[in-house]
């Protein structure tokens, strides 16, 4: 018991470290407007959930039978929803603004998680409580409150790379969700939201252009709020799949390990991902518009480093409580994401955001510190 609970949170660090770095790969590389380059990040997904397969399938196996290639429909069930999400989430951005949604999708996202992974069992759920949950309210409650600072930075302008902070909880941006904006779209520019122009064949990168701010409509404002809400609700279930598969196996007296789980999110991910760039190409066809394609290698990786990820995500899942494993990669690596981008990309230049990003910084570590207590 002692070594599994080790394991634990040896994962959660692990799962902290991936996310909140994903956006390293891609920094300095054009991604247009991500539809393309979420679809070559599932390629990687699926690639890393094959290559798992082949490494840990039995091919002595009798039969049709190979337990490395074993896909579930619950797995299935989360890869639809993490696209889904994402989906959610770019709307979001086009008419809310990305500070407004990082801030406001946090309440659902940390708060359905908390819900679900305390009061499951209400909902014919098997998961087990934390053994302190006002303790984990309270750190979901600080992370949530940590978020807020961030809606105050400010435009950095200046020569070379100076520009608004990303300051992106990355959990999420790793399908290019928060990238789909398009460049002429007045509510992707709301609330000095960066837009991304196309660059020049073989340029490597484009210029950002920080518009100056405007005030979505009222109608268009109350609409990100709701897709912003419904997005972090979605996100905070995708994993919930996996409680059911579970105890599934268990009463069917399966050895199984959380790992054997993986392959069949990535085979629901790059389906419907697939599907969404296909829609997504038709409606850009449809517009008169081309659909711009994105860098392979980098995207590639990005998708590797989800996948491990997600990987020891679910081994933290399986070995502590939902609402604890959840909560802790969700907040731990909004506090990786910000560290990369005050010392490492020098994004909080001026005092201003700063000082905003430390205040998020610190909320959120206090935050995670209670969750992490309340195991």
């Amino acid at each position: 018991m002692v070594s599994q609970a080790f394991a634990g949170w040896i994962s959660i660090f692990i799962a902290t470290l991936g996310f909140g770095s994903l956006f390293v790969p891609v920094k300095n590389y054009e991604i247009y407007d991500g539809l393309v380059y979420q679809w070559f990040q599932c390629c990687g997904i699926l690639l890393a959930g094959l290559t798992h397969a082949v490494c840990m399938n039995d091919w002595n196996a009798s039969g049709l039978s190979a337990p490395g290639f074993y896909v579930c429909r619950e797995g299935l069930l989360s890869g639809v929803f993490f696209q889904l999400a994402n989906v959610l989430a770019t709307q979001s951005v086009k008419r809310f603004g990305m500070g407004n949604y990082f801030t406001t999708q946090k309440v659902t996202n940390l708060g359905g998680a908390f819900v679900l992974g305390v009061y499951g069992d209400r909902f014919g759920l098997p998961c087990n409580p934390p053994r302190s949950p006002l303790l984990a309210l309270g750190g979901c409650f600080c992370v949530m409150l940590g978020m807020v600072p961030l809606g105050f930075t400010e435009s950095e302008d200046g020569k070379g790379d100076d520009k608004r902070p990303h300051l992106i909880p990355p959990q999420h941006c790793d399908l290019g969700g928060y990238l789909m904006l398009d460049e002429t779209s007045e509510m992707g520019s709301a609330l000095g939201t960066p837009v991304y122009p196309r660059s020049e064949p073989g340029s490597g990168r484009a210029t950002p252009v920080i518009p100056a701010r405007s005030r979505p409509s009222s109608a268009a404002w109350f609409q990100g709020l709701a897709w912003s809400l419904l997005a972090g609700m979605v996100f905070a279930v995708i994993y919930i799949p996996v409680l059911p598969w579970k105890q599934r196996l268990s009463q069917e007296n399966v050895t199984f390990s959380p790992f054997d789980y993986f392959l069949s999110i990535s085979v629901g991910l790059f389906m419907s991902s697939t599907a969404y760039m296909l829609l997504g190409g038709a409606m850009r066809k449809y517009q008169g518009k081309k659909m711009m394609k994105s860098v392979l290698r980098p995207a590639l990786l990005n998708g590797i480093m989800w996948s491990i990820a997600s990987m020891a995500q679910l081994y933290a899942l399986a070995v502590m409580p939902y609402a604890v494993a959840y909560c802790l990669v969700c907040g731990g690596e909004v506090a990786v994401s910000l560290l990369w981008g005050i010392f490492v990309f020098n994004e909080a230049a001026t005092p201003h955001n700063f000082r905003c990003t430390m205040l998020a910084f610190s909320g959120v570590l206090v935050g995670v510190v209670l969750v992490a207590a309340s195991k």
